[in-house]
């Protein structure tokens, strides 16, 4: 899995806005993203680990 984007879209994840990013809980090296495509995105460490799909419409 490509760690600098999206594994759905491609998007690249440096130019999300930082509100994208949800932090995980107190000493927690994980991570939560939303892309625009509307996929959540979890890394450990900064790298991504795992992906939703995005929302059907």
């Amino acid at each position: 899995m490509e760690e600098t984007r999206c594994p759905r879209c491609g998007w690249p994840l440096a130019e999300l806005p930082a509100s994208a990013t949800v932090p995980g809980s107190a000493g927690s090296r994980a991570d939560y993203v939303r892309c625009f495509c509307g996929s959540w995105l979890a890394r450990v460490n900064g790298v991504v680990v795992g992906a939703t799909r995005p929302v059907s419409r």
